[in-house]
């Protein structure tokens, strides 16, 4: 959600800066995510006035200028044809960033050069290279009456401004504005909130011109229409334009800005219809039994199914309610008298429409939260007059406000004793009045021990009092609450074995230098499709928005995400891992029927894993660095050596406990890394902890075993085998034909050549045997190397190599 500092200060007195301002919104529960600068600001462009012109002695087409920039006069090159002494221009400083690209990329900056011998301290700009316009035919001529050395920001009165972007929690529809955002930072800094507006109008008669029905008032709860008439569409003036550009809107004609315009205003969504558009001077509010195929402004054709809402005249549908209008009731440059809509439509039928069309408009946006039933009247007659303000027209007395369904405020109660038990506070009811007062809540009653305020109908999040326990304490700060000097003992819970699990699994994967990340356990449908079958994942009803339709069934999602982060921002080496739960559709379920929830371990590798350095190129990341943390982490976790390996057709690394598969190791797809814009290699292994937690349970408790007193006794020897045989299932067979005296096993060399034969391959393996109560002799031991050796010659034709 944008906001404009600018326009916050039509509301309320700021004394903060934007960063003071988004800091404080960040400390009363709007959160900001980010505060930038709007307009071209042209920091270091000045009026010059050229005194002087004369002809470069070495340049046919280049002049020497002597310009006054008010504190000095300066020498430019300048070659437009137009430059003459006695005008005034925009001078660009030496040291200045024009809003201009080199041809590699970078901002244009001004430096003091020469130019075929001749010194120049400056430029001399056209419209285009300042950003203002496409002209380029010759220097930008400013007004005469400037003084020289004016900033030229303040010369022509460029709009600028601060836009703050706040992510908006679903419970705050007041917030969807700018009156909302302001009410809120007034009532934290004791300010006054001031209105360009009317609130309260006498009732009227309806509109003569159009009849209003609502046929279905359990989805439209509202309808309030004002007529203008005699309108002249035109663009929108200036400051209009400003405004709307500066929240990211394009601005279409002066009757569309200013519907935009109010909604950004008060947060009343509204739409204007062509009026004499409509047929059969109605307006009728209603659904339809059968599926309706419709063409929206963008100039879709959608179905919409039995059940959408819609705005229809007389003869059929000329909006869908509450997310875009019709083709047919547009308005255009012919419109001469509009019909302005100011609805409340019920949040969840927008909610379902909106997701069905897969179309969120800043109207559905607002609607899907919950608009203030009481805002409708006072959306309509700002429009209607804003409106004859910048378009003309003549605003037709009476207003049809037809309000089937109504919804009233209603009281809650607050105690002292839990305000002050809760927040760790001392307040006495005067002050925590104060506080609130702010918030335009109604004091219905107030004693030295509770108070009653009536809640207005903008803040529906506001249900129970420990909500307005919460208002209090993001108004008064909750930094400002001081520390309690002493608190209870309490016996904390013992610490169960599967919290110890996940500890040692967390501190196990930092130990092997993995940082942890956080991701959302929702995740878009489109992604999903990557990680497997939509049709075995879980997918939610009423998805806030189309990122977040479908539980994960993976963690690689959200490594994905947070690797293309940081590669964006020039790191060129992660190494993340991630705990968290996992989803998909089962028969039983685990705490809901139909739906299997396990907890996973992620850990992933992406990028190189050495630097660039003079002598050496930098090493990527492969399938073998995160092999040997992996092993780490199992052994570590009390099973490693229950663990079995295999490898399927795509290359991917099964472990395997007996039969059960508890997870697996696989390089990430091109395909899929280009998706996440990742340029460069990862891999990731992922585990199902909740699987190594009932292994761990059947194991048992690792007994200690005391190191032996004797020496082990170690064996190498080679094989030749198939360059199709995997090493992998070669191990496998050495332990359990070895039996247990065998304590270790490695693969210390491979080697391929001629000399081997075609397709084959050396292995050369060298174990290590202890026995607890005596020394090992080759004796003891050859019998067990002869028996691994025929077992091996017998499963994958091994030879032994000399």
């Amino acid at each position: 959600m944008k906001i404009s500092y600018n326009w916050l200060t039509e509301f309320i007195d700021l004394d903060l800066s934007p960063q003071e301002t988004a800091e404080k919104l960040t400390l009363i529960g709007l959160e900001v995510e980010e505060v930038a600068a709007y307009g071209n600001r042209l920091e270091g462009v000045l009026v010059g006035e050229v005194l002087e012109v004369n002809d470069h002695p070495n340049a046919d087409r280049l002049r020497i200028c002597k310009v006054d920039t008010g504190n000095e006069t300066v020498q430019i090159i300048c070659g437009a044809d137009n430059v003459t002494g006695g005008q005034k221009v925009p001078v660009a400083t030496v040291g200045t960033s024009l809003p201009v690209e080199t041809d590699d990329g970078e901002p244009f900056t001004i430096r003091e050069v020469k130019l075929r011998g001749k010194e120049s301290r400056g430029m001399i700009c056209a419209e285009d290279e300042l950003g203002l316009g496409d002209d380029h035919s010759g220097i930008m001529v400013l007004d005469q009456r400037l003084a020289p050395g004016t900033p030229l920001h303040e010369a022509l009165d460029l709009y600028r401004d601060t836009i703050i972007d706040i992510e908006l929690t679903p419970n705050r529809p007041d917030a969807t504005c700018h009156l909302g955002v302001a009410r809120d930072l007034a009532a934290a800094l004791s300010l006054e909130l001031s209105r360009p507006f009317e609130t309260t109008f006498a009732e009227t008669e309806p509109l003569k011109e159009i009849d209003i029905e609502i046929e279905a008032p359990e989805k439209c709860h509202r309808y309030a229409g004002k007529m203008v008439r005699n309108i002249s569409i035109d663009d929108s003036p200036s400051w209009l334009q400003h405004r709307l550009k500066a929240l990211g809107v394009r601005p279409v004609n002066n009757i569309v800005d200013i519907t935009n315009y109010v909604m950004f205003e008060l947060g009343q969504p509204l739409h204007a219809f062509d009026a004499d558009t409509l047929k059969g001077d109605k307006i009728v509010v209603k659904d339809f039994e059968e599926e309706i195929t419709f063409e929206t402004l963008d100039h879709v054709q959608r179905n919409c199914p039995a059940g959408t809402l819609f705005i229809c005249d007389g003869e059929g549908p000329v909006a869908i309610a509450g997310v875009m209008g019709g083709v047919d009731s547009e308005v255009s440059d012919q419109t001469r008298n509009i019909l302005i809509e100011s609805a409340y439509f019920d949040p969840a039928s927008i909610r379902k429409t909106a997701k069905e069309q897969v179309l969120q408009t800043d109207a559905s946006y607002r609607f899907e939260r919950g608009v203030d039933p009481q805002l409708q009247r006072i959306a309509a007659e700002r429009t209607a007059r804003l409106i004859a303000e910048v378009a003309g027209g003549t605003v037709v007395d009476g207003c049809t406000d037809v309000h089937p369904v109504r919804t009233e405020a209603h009281s809650l109660s607050l105690r002292k004793s839990y305000v002050n038990r809760l927040l760790g506070t001392d307040f006495s009811t005067d002050e925590i009045a104060g506080l609130l007062d702010g918030l335009e809540f109604g004091l219905l009653e107030k004693n030295e021990s509770v108070l009653r305020y009536r809640i207005p109908t903008f803040r529906p999040d506001l249900e129970r009092e420990v909500d307005l326990i919460e208002e209090v304490g993001r108004l008064y700060d909750y930094n400002n609450i001081p520390s309690p000097g002493h608190g209870k003992f309490i016996s904390p819970e013992p610490i169960t074995e599967w919290e110890k699990m996940l500890s040692k699994s967390k501190e196990t994967a930092k130990g092997l230098r993995f940082r942890e990340i956080y991701s959302n356990s929702l995740m878009p449908e489109e992604e999903a499709g990557w990680l497997g079958k939509l049709d075995d994942m879980i997918h939610t009803l009423n998805p806030i928005s189309s990122d977040m339709t479908t539980l994960r069934p993976s963690l690689l999602y959200g490594f994905l995400k947070a690797t293309a982060y940081n590669f964006n921002r020039k790191a060129r080496q992660v190494r993340f891992f991630e705990v968290g739960n996992v989803f998909e559709q089962a028969e039983k379920g685990t705490y809901h029927r139909g739906i299997l929830e396990e907890t996973n371990i992620l850990l992933g590798l992406a990028g190189f894993k050495t630097v660039e350095h003079w002598k050496t190129e930098p090493e990527h990341y492969d399938a073998f660095d995160l092999k040997a943390s992996v092993r780490s982490f199992l052994e570590q976790l009390d099973i490693g050596k229950h663990v079995d390996t295999s490898v399927d057709e795509n290359n991917v690394l099964h472990y395997n406990v007996q039969d059960d598969t508890i997870g697996k190791l696989y390089s990430v797809s091109d395909e899929m890394l280009s998706h996440f814009d990742i340029t460069l290699p990862a891999v990731i292994a992922e585990f199902s902890l909740t699987q190594i937690f009932r292994i761990r349970r059947k194991i048992g408790k690792q007994p200690y075993e005391a190191v032996s007193k004797f020496p082990s006794f170690e064996f190498d020897f080679a094989v030749i085998v198939d360059q199709s045989v995997r090493a992998g299932d070669l191990l496998k067979s050495i332990r359990e034909t070895a039996g247990p005296s065998l304590r270790d096993l490695q693969i210390f060399d491979v080697f391929e050549g001629e000399s081997l034969g075609k397709k084959k391959k050396s292995l050369a393996f060298r174990l290590s045997f202890l026995d607890k109560n005596k020394t090992l002799t080759i004796n003891e031991v050859e019998p067990i190397i002869n028996k691994v050796v025929k077992a091996l010659e017998k499963q994958y034709s091994a030879k032994l190599r000399s």
